[in-house]
């Protein structure tokens, strides 16, 4: 099985996908706002769970236009995003 997502219909099926990019552009933009981290990965981490739930209905399986909820690796990867962006924010504030 492959690690990145090169099609729609592997979106969450793979553990990184473009949604990945917006997880450290989100990241990135909390660190250069100088967010806490620990409030970051909190946020990272409860919508992370919400969206497993959301994405287990049809409702909310339209609303993100899935087919289903994103593999654990997936959600670990998006996660390790987020704090790699905010620690490159962090990073740039020092310069």
């Amino acid at each position: 099985m492959r690690f990145v997502a090169t099609r729609k219909a592997e979106q969450n099926a793979r553990g990184l996908d473009p949604w990945t990019l917006v997880h450290f552009s989100s990241g990135l933009a909390l660190g250069l706002v100088d967010a806490p981290l620990r409030a970051s990965l909190l946020a990272a981490v409860v919508y992370e769970a919400v969206e497993q739930v959301v994405e287990r209905e049809d409702w909310g399986r339209r609303f993100f236009r899935t087919s289903g909820p994103e593999i654990a690796a997936n959600a670990v990867v998006d996660v390790l995003a987020l704090v790699a962006g905010h620690r490159v924010g962090q990073w740039w504030n020092r310069t």
